[in-house]
């Protein structure tokens, strides 16, 4: 793709018009031509348009529903309408230091075997990036792991031919997780890579946490992203789409074992560390309280359960593949089990 534009900055919004438009001119602080602003503005009812409109710059572009879409419908519309070489996700509340996006965009055209990645928010390491390569390595170091999704970018070219529209737009099958899914299929077609170096940091003060309402979750429902069934959900949809990437049988197991896991993590202390948090809890509607293990305990053996009859039951049509897969999973268990008690004494230790 032949392109003026380098870099898309691509930003959904709903009823966030000081923050995006906070985002909007730190953005066109940088004066760089090859960059453009795409905001998908999702039906706001406050002033948001206004906000936007009065900003004077030829590389802002602003596109607007008539009617709030939801949350994921303007999540793969933004990224569709990105002109840029690449293209670059960030959430309407975030932050970025403007002054790192040369560095990130020659970052970027130093590396066109890159498909997609995404950047650290706090690293811990020297190094400006690292690259994977296609297939397994790039899928799982980049993939199913669903991180605050601002920061996530993309070779545009790949992400058009994935037809991010028309095939990652159910939620039932995606959740608010369609980033997931192609970052797994652009990982097959070229590198992955993570970027260190902090551009981009995610809203997290206690009072403004509480002032953005979220827009899109309610913390009540059990198809809350963070809940024990949504989790689970995502484990077993996980496991469907791993299954049909092009690697190898050892390889997709090896996915379907670390997505699982991951999921598990989330459903028990991820939800725990959500719930004994009141900012957060506000944040989406709800009322803080203590997660005990006896309901840890509860959640994993729900989730293993269910699992197990959905995905292990299924995949699995021989009773000799579901031991041995079932004892994969108790043997990674005890692994982690393990790494994890070898982590706390080398920690006390020093």
């Amino acid at each position: 793709m032949v392109n003026d534009i380098e870099l898309s900055f691509c930003i959904p919004t709903y009823n966030n018009a000081q923050s995006v438009s906070r985002l909007v001119l730190s953005i066109l602080s940088n004066k760089t031509p090859g960059i453009e602003i795409v905001v998908l503005n999702n039906g706001s009812t406050d002033h948001t348009l206004r906000l936007l409109h009065e900003i004077e710059d030829d590389r802002l572009q602003v596109y607007s529903n008539d009617r709030n879409m939801g949350a994921l419908y303007n999540m793969v519309n933004v990224l569709n309408k990105g002109r840029g070489e690449y293209l670059v996700y960030i959430t309407d509340h975030d932050h970025i230091d403007y002054e790192k996006i040369e560095k990130f965009i020659f970052f970027l055209s130093a590396n066109t075997s890159v498909s997609c990645g995404y950047c650290e928010f706090n690293s811990n390491t020297d190094k400006l990036f690292d690259i994977y390569i296609k297939g397994f390595p790039a899928v799982s170091k980049i993939a199913y792991i669903t991180r605050h999704p601002t920061g996530y970018f993309f070779r545009n070219e790949l992400l058009k031919s994935v037809q991010i529209v028309d095939r990652f737009s159910d939620i039932e099958y995606v959740d608010l997780f369609p980033l997931e899914f192609v970052f797994a299929e652009l990982c097959e077609l070229g590198d992955g890579a993570i970027y260190h170096d902090t551009i981009f940091s995610p809203e997290t003060q206690e009072k403004i946490v509480i002032k953005h309402k979220s827009a899109t979750t309610n913390g009540n429902s059990k198809n809350a992203f963070f809940s024990p069934q949504a989790r689970l959900k995502l484990a077993i949809n996980f496991e469907n789409h791993i299954n049909t990437l092009r690697l190898s049988k050892k390889d997709k197991v090896k996915l379907i074992i670390n997505s699982f896991f991951r999921e598990l993590y989330s459903a028990t202390f991820g939800f725990r560390d959500i719930m004994n948090r009141k900012d957060i809890c506000e944040h989406y509607y709800m009322e803080s309280k203590k997660i005990r293990i006896k309901e840890l305990l509860s959640i994993c053996i729900y989730f293993y359960y269910e699992y197990s009859d959905k995905v292990i039951r299924y995949r699995y049509q021989n009773l000799l593949q579901r031991v041995n897969f079932k004892m994969l999973l108790v043997t990674n268990l005890l692994i982690k089990i393990t790494r994890m008690k070898v982590h706390i004494l080398f920690t006390n230790k020093h």
